[in-house]
């Protein structure tokens, strides 16, 4: 069975007796934030589901209470809790099977660590990965996470904040110097993502270990509006980073168009 016949299926419509409105109202609520929207107030929330200034109350409250919403004065905005969700989304459409050729395919023929990851909280979190097939492998799996600010895979995820997403991450994030290398500062983090923001990839050469490189690109998951990343992991030998890039840069673009096409065939999938 294929995961969009499996998601047709599981969405029937519900009868009368079935529907719980004010859970309906509740991931309705969830889906209102976005990019552009990271931030809601119970009045915002009323007028944009039609309820009442009350029912949306007692919506955005009961999420803050299990986890999912931070209250911040008359603001309530997402927490990274909001991400078990989007795990759950993806365990039920068999990410790792959707993406696994292909990842698997570009550690070959590039010879060297493939993943694509999601920031949670300070930190990316690997989604997938694939080891090439050499001696040294990255002691890492799915669900490892490491400091988003000193990998090139976690400076691709934080190029897609906002500037107020960003200040909150910098807020609860100590930048630690973790090689002589590591950026420290928020200024030079910010100045590394405008750069990001620019080119379109981020690539990261002894910040997180000396020893280690990364490229990486922003990965726009259909359906999904958290933001990801694909990259190559790898020991940089006497590679500078543009020679990394130009070796390595392409493969990524590759990848991330095969990656769209697979998802878009399991959307055109007749139920």
């Amino acid at each position: 069975m294929t995961a969009r016949r499996r998601m047709t299926e599981n969405h029937s419509a519900p009868n009368a007796k079935e529907h719980l409105e004010s859970l309906a109202k509740g991931l309705q609520a969830l889906g209102l934030y976005s990019r552009d929207t990271p931030t809601l107030t119970i009045q915002e929330v009323a007028a944009r589901l039609d309820i009442t200034r009350a029912s949306a109350r007692r919506i955005l409250l009961t999420l803050a209470a299990l986890g999912y919403l931070k209250q911040n004065h008359r603001d309530f905005l997402p927490t990274p809790k909001v991400l078990d969700l989007g795990f759950a989304y993806f365990a039920s459409l068999d990410l790792p099977d959707l993406v696994r050729p292909v990842l698997s395919k570009m550690a070959e023929e590039v010879g060297e660590t493939c993943s694509i990851g999601v920031l949670d909280g300070s930190d990316i979190v690997f989604l997938c990965r694939e080891e090439a097939d050499k001696p040294l492998k990255l002691d890492l799996k799915i669900g490892s996470r490491l400091p988003a600010y000193a990998h090139s895979m976690g400076q691709a995820l934080l190029s897609q904040l906002d500037g107020q997403a960003l200040d909150q991450y910098l807020a609860r994030t100590a930048l630690k110097p973790l090689t002589p290398h590591t950026l420290t500062t928020a200024a030079a983090l910010k100045r590394r993502l405008k750069a990001v923001r620019k080119q379109g990839y981020s690539v990261s050469s002894d910040e997180l270990v000396e020893g280690f490189a990364g490229v990486a690109i922003p990965l726009a998951l259909p359906r999904s509006a958290a933001p990801a990343a694909l990259s190559i992991s790898l020991v940089h030998g006497r590679r500078s980073q543009e020679d990394m890039v130009a070796q390595f840069l392409p493969a990524l673009r590759e990848a991330e168009r095969q990656i769209r096409g697979r998802f878009v065939s399991v959307d055109e999938t007749p139920a």
